[in-house]
């Protein structure tokens, strides 16, 4: 069984607006091709699929998309599209609904996202040439997370997604987690990362799978099967000028067999550059960015090499986290210390700290730079 996976899919720009044309092609051509050798093939869906207006309350910007998105995808050929991610709820119960609704009439799989924590946790399973495929999917908590009554994303909460590998194991064939998760702009996974993943490989799964940092992060093989800690944006159009590393990505061909080891092979693209979409690199371009994914594998190979290099891009993300701790005067202080004012936390300030205290990545942040800073 082959399966591709592709990164993160949210149209703006000359992307958003060739697909409103119903020009298809001028994005998707090169995917086409791709997508109709494979058994399966998998793509996130960073954005609601809604006609909503208002956008709950987040840090960051909210996303949405028409529906012309949901046609050009299936165009392309996705079976089907990850939901858990940290957009999917941007303008709440109705965008989530309304683009379950559409993905289900137009008969694109989906996984990731429900009506309640219980829903969203669902394992996806799909049976293909007489194989079952399991797909556990969920993200880091930002924004999207459903809760115990509400709809939204399954939480990356690793003992749960333990238990379902566990579970899955023993009713599919193969089981592959993906997960949407890590810093952005960060070409290194945290030594966390690695650690959760490698354990979900450690209780069966046959692969794993990364994405959200908006640029790559190296791989590796752990006990024979894939895990890779990031595979970039696969059509995602900055908002401003980004460096180098947005416009490039790879999408991952899982070659599931009876064998012990999981076969694999990347295939390299820049996107939304010139024209809109994704486009297959030259031979050139494609081996001299596998070069820097190997660069980066030799870190993630090295646990001191790996801890250093994160640390290192934590130290320059401390100008992120020192706002947050802006003080007022020492009377101000001093008055709320004996109760005569009251402490003030705006609604803004309060999402931030909901987002850097909750979030895996954002946490790993804020505790380097409350160590650097105590």
């Amino acid at each position: 069984m082959r399966v591709l996976v592709a990164g993160d899919f949210y149209p703006s720009g000359k992307v958003k607006e060739s697909l409103g044309k119903g020009d298809f092609e001028s994005v998707f051509s090169d995917i086409k091709e791709i997508t109709g050798k494979v058994d399966y093939s998998v793509v996130n869906l960073e954005c609601p699929v809604t006609g909503a207006l208002e956008p709950i309350s987040k840090v960051g910007p909210a996303l949405k998309c028409e529906v012309k998105a949901l046609d050009a995808l299936k165009y392309a050929g996705f079976d089907c599209v990850t939901l858990a991610n940290n957009h999917i709820n941007d303008f709440g119960p109705e965008g989530i609904f309304e683009t379950l609704s559409l993905l289900d009439a137009r008969a694109i799989d989906h996984v990731g996202v429900g009506k309640d924590r219980q829903e969203a946790s669902r394992i996806l399973f799909k049976d293909i040439g007489g194989k079952t495929l399991a797909i556990i999917n969920c993200c880091e908590r930002e924004f999207s997370i459903a809760g115990k009554n509400t709809p939204g994303a399954a939480e990356l909460d690793p003992m749960t997604q333990v238990s379902q590998i566990r579970m899955a194991r023993g009713q599919a064939d193969y089981v592959v987690v993906i997960v949407h998760g890590g810093y952005e702009r960060c070409e290194y996974p945290s030594p966390r990362m690695v650690r959760t993943y490698r354990t979900f490989v450690d209780v069966g799964a046959d692969a794993v799978i990364n994405h959200h940092q908006h640029c790559c992060s190296g791989y590796e093989v752990y006990s024979g099967k894939p895990v890779f800690y990031g595979i970039g944006n696969f059509c995602f159009e900055p908002f401003k000028p980004e460096c180098d590393s947005w416009h490039k990505g790879v999408m991952v061909e899982l070659d599931l067999a009876e064998e012990t080891e999981v076969g694999f092979k990347l295939i390299p693209f820049s996107q939304c550059l010139e024209q809109p979409g994704p486009r297959v690199m030259d031979e050139e371009s494609s081996n001299a960015f596998l070069s820097h994914i190997s660069e980066l594998n030799s870190v993630i190979a090295d646990t001191e090499a790996l801890e250093n290099e994160y640390n290192a891009f934590l130290d320059r993300q401390g100008f992120v986290y020192r706002g947050a701790f802006a003080l007022p005067d020492k009377l101000a202080r001093r008055l709320s210390r004996i109760g005569l004012i009251k402490p003030f936390l705006s609604k803004k300030k309060g999402d931030l700290f909901l987002d850097y205290v909750g979030c895996d990545a954002h946490r790993d942040g804020l505790m380097r730079f409350l160590e650097k800073n105590k």
